[in-house]
């Protein structure tokens, strides 16, 4: 069995617990450091520890997949804060020269974020000053990169100039050095992929735009990559929390010498065409960037691919997917389950453009979720691997999908379902959850292979449709004004964030039970176990389970 040493970028399921199910799927060993060394939004990872991990790791493994913002900087979160040098960055990650030069029969899969710019008032997960300027700071980035470009027209180059007003030198400043140190440090990483030091080099765009300062710097990486011919080993496109899951396939991809050749299918005329949020392409150039890394192509026909993806795409604009429960309940219905001194919150958030495109969504004559399930089944009766990519709504599965799909005694046989997070997020993951499972196909795959893709399956649905689309939402517009609290996905208070956490177990543990009926079948499935349910960042944003299949 090949072993796979991975570095995750930070403590939480989507980069510690998702490596080890695509593994386990892929006939891989992988090794990772203890949870505890990595880091998150209140402590650093422990440098010296994941030296003398990797140091150890490397010489037994037979490729290591490494998230250099942890090396560095101590994880993707201090990667924003971090007051330190790109030279100090610099002499943290020269251990991986040190290990490349020991140890060259071992490939290293590397991966550096382009720094996001949060769109919003909020200092979770940046600097103590995003709380105050933090919208204006995005805003400004986007301007001041148009008029960089020359594209800005007096009313926006009138706005840079007041926006700037607004915000201290001091803060401006520090953030300016602190973008420049990152892309500093990712310039000299694509240097260090043409020196050989990495086999592959992924620098996702975090949370991205049409235009700022992340954007120009990720052009800028795009330039040197062409320009060095680094182009089959280094790639910068959107994307961030699925790129350890991307790196990994890629490596079973070389080993069972599979290159997915993908027909796309998307549920809306103009899907393909869309730019969703947080994204800064259609998707079917989002789709043309994941493949990159897989050694992937787009096919010519359904009967040339290797592999079915079915795009469920939005219509006119990409809802959210923590709007879809209150429009499902009713604001009326809501309202009335709310605290009254919160109404006026509901009323903020339900006249937001957000909630309005959501709407526009969920009551569009071109969405035809029953015809796109069938679709999709008839894929599967075609023996080809069908993965299911749902982007229609940010950071939720959708909902109508999802109750069809369910219906379906098919859907167990699909290679990926996905629909979290960002579409970028969903894409890589349902990609490497499917050039997995048809690698493992093409070979024969053992039970424990099966076990685990059935496992990552059911986490999947559990996760992205039942969790971030239905029991958070409740969990948010109910629980939380219960308790005297804003709807929030940020951190709780420590003195309520337990309660809720066992709110959400047993609300989630009752949808496991919902989903089981589905995944067990006689003959194929005799049990699906969920434990250990928790809220890992203290926070609704995201939730950690375990989840173990018994096969007949």
């Amino acid at each position: 069995m090949k072993r796979v040493a991975v570095l995750p970028m930070d403590d939480r399921p989507v980069n510690y617990d998702y490596p080890l199910y695509l593994s386990r799927s892929a006939g891989l060993e992988v090794v990772l450091p203890p949870r505890e060394w990595l880091g998150n939004p209140w402590r650093a990872s422990r440098h010296a520890e994941l030296v003398d991990w990797l140091a150890q790791a490397v010489p037994a493994a037979d490729a290591a997949v490494v998230a250099l913002d942890t090396l560095g900087y101590g994880g993707l979160i201090p990667s924003r804060t971090s007051p330190e040098t790109a030279e100090a960055v610099l002499s943290r990650l020269a251990v991986l020269r040190r290990l490349r030069a020991a140890h060259p029969g071992c490939p290293i899969l590397a991966s550096s974020v382009v720094m996001r710019i949060n769109r919003s008032d909020s200092c979770e997960e940046e600097k103590p000053y995003w709380a105050t300027f933090g919208s204006r700071m995005f805003r400004l980035s986007s301007l001041e990169h148009k008029i960089e470009l020359g594209e800005a027209d007096s009313a926006e180059i009138a706005e840079q100039r007041g926006l700037r007003s607004q915000v201290p030198d001091e803060v401006y400043l520090d953030y300016r050095r602190g973008r420049a140190r990152n892309h500093a440090v990712n310039l000299a990483m694509l240097d260090w992929a043409g020196e050989g030091v990495f086999d592959f080099l992924l620098l996702p765009q975090d949370d991205t735009d049409d235009y700022g300062w992340n954007v120009a710097e990720a052009r800028n990486l795009q330039a040197r990559i062409r320009s060095r011919g680094l182009a089959d080993r280094a790639i910068t496109y959107p994307g961030a929390d699925e790129i350890g899951c991307l790196l990994l396939a890629r490596y079973a991809c070389r080993q069972g010498g599979y290159a997915p050749r993908v027909w796309p299918a998307y549920s809306s005329a103009e899907g393909r065409s869309i730019v969703t949020a947080y994204e800064d392409r259609p998707l079917h150039e989002l789709l043309r960037a994941h493949l990159a890394p897989l050694g992937g192509a787009l096919a010519d026909s359904p009967e040339d691919a290797n592999l079915l993806l079915f795009f469920n795409s939005p219509v006119e604009v990409q809802g959210n997917g923590d709007s879809q429960w209150i429009v499902e309940e009713g604001v009326g219905a809501v309202r009335a389950r709310m605290p009254e001194k919160f109404h006026p919150w509901l009323d903020r958030f339900t006249g937001s453009e957000g909630f309005q495109a959501t709407l526009r969504e969920i009551q569009s004559p071109g969405r035809n979720p029953a015809g796109f399930v069938r679709a999709i089944v008839d894929a599967l009766k075609t023996g080809k691997p069908v993965a299911v990519a749902d982007v229609a709504y940010v950071n939720a599965s959708d909902l109508a999908l999802c109750r069809l799909l369910r219906e379906q005694p098919e859907v167990p046989g699909l290679a990926a379902y996905g629909g979290w997070n960002t579409a970028g997020n969903t894409l890589g993951t349902v990609l490497a959850q499917a050039v997995i499972f048809a690698v493992a196909r093409r070979a024969g795959p053992t039970r424990a292979q099966l076990a685990a893709h059935l496992e990552f399956l059911f986490l999947r649905f559990l996760d992205d449709e039942m969790f971030q689309g239905r029991e958070r939402e409740r969990c948010m517009f109910e629980d939380l004004p219960s308790m005297g609290l804003e709807p929030t996905m940020e951190r709780l208070p420590d003195g309520k964030a337990g309660d809720i956490e066992g709110r959400v177990a047993s609300r989630l543990g009752l949808a496991a039970a919902e989903l089981r009926r589905l995944f067990v079948a006689p003959g194929a499935v005799r049990a699906v176990r969920v434990d250990r349910i928790h809220l890992p960042w203290r926070r609704l944003f995201e939730v950690g389970f375990d989840v173990g299949v018994e096969l007949d």
